[in-house]
């Protein structure tokens, strides 16, 4: 890859996802991208320019899943998960058993965070059909997105942060694939979304899963997303970021709270 050509693709990924690199990241992006011009059959970085100009292409599509797709798994850091059993859905039950639990995984990769929240309210309510709960999943790739949808993993996914009793209860198992039980699945919808525009049609949120994102972003751009995401939220509404990540609160949309060592932030207001 020239400078010229990690120049122009470092300018496109900004422009697309938002994701901010620099020319640092030249192993990152070839990394990337190679296996993307193995499956369109391209011979050069410069080929694949002139396809993913189109943002309707799909070579853009692949490029834009190459360079968000992130490692997950299911109850990655574990304590977000924690709290969401025994902090923040107790919390919102306990006020009103009829209420309606709205969720949300945004920047869901593959998945494996919005099974796992649907795990962990099947622990507590026993039987989901007794409750109004839906979890929203959304991503910025087409191909992630639907992926995802179909809550298909390999036996190495699943034994990633899973315990055998989990698999047993939450899978059922066909030809080496598993895939989360249908009961599971029902509760969770998967959609395309860039967190950095506002939807056209706000859902608003109790709780809301941001982790692992905002520090790819330039200042500006987190700004920018947190207010989409305090857009997003319900008043009091929980928004749950990395444990490695903060939250520039300058705006005031936010007080931070925690939890048995977790950091979780409430909508002000």
């Amino acid at each position: 890859m020239t400078d010229r050509e990690l120049r122009q693709f470092i300018d496109h990924v900004k422009s697309q996802t938002g994701i901010n690199l620099d020319a640092s990241k030249r192993y990152l992006l070839e990394s990337r991208l190679s296996p993307v011009l193995q499956k369109f059959n391209l011979n050069s970085y410069a080929e694949l320019w002139g396809c993913v100009s189109d943002d309707r292409s799909i070579e853009n599509q692949a490029l834009i899943s190459a360079i968000t797709t992130n490692e997950t798994y299911f109850f990655r850091d574990e304590h977000p998960f924690e709290l969401l059993k025994y902090k923040l859905i107790p919390d919102l039950l306990g006020e009103d058993q009829n209420v309606v639990v709205k969720i949300a995984s945004a920047a869901c990769s593959s998945g494996q965070e919005a099974y796992s929240m649907a795990m962990v309210l099947k622990e507590i309510l026993f039987n989901l059909t007794d409750f109004r709960v839906q979890i929203n999943a959304f991503d910025i790739s087409d191909d992630i997105i639907a992926a995802a949808s179909k809550g298909e993993y390999t036996k190495f996914e699943v034994q990633r942060g899973l315990s055998d009793e989990k698999i047993r209860s939450y899978f059922d198992c066909v030809n080496d694939r598993y895939q989360v039980k249908a009961e599971l699945r029902s509760i969770i919808s998967f959609s395309k979304r860039n967190l950095l525009k506002p939807a056209r049609v706000v859902a608003k949120f109790n709780i809301i899963f941001c982790r692992n994102v905002v520090n790819y972003f330039e200042d500006k751009d987190r700004a920018l997303l947190f207010d989409n995401l305090a857009a997003m939220l319900l008043p009091r509404g929980i928004l749950v970021i990395g444990a490695t990540e903060f939250l520039n609160n300058q705006f005031g949309h936010f007080v931070k709270k925690s939890y048995k060592g977790s950091v979780y932030y409430e909508k002000a207001g």
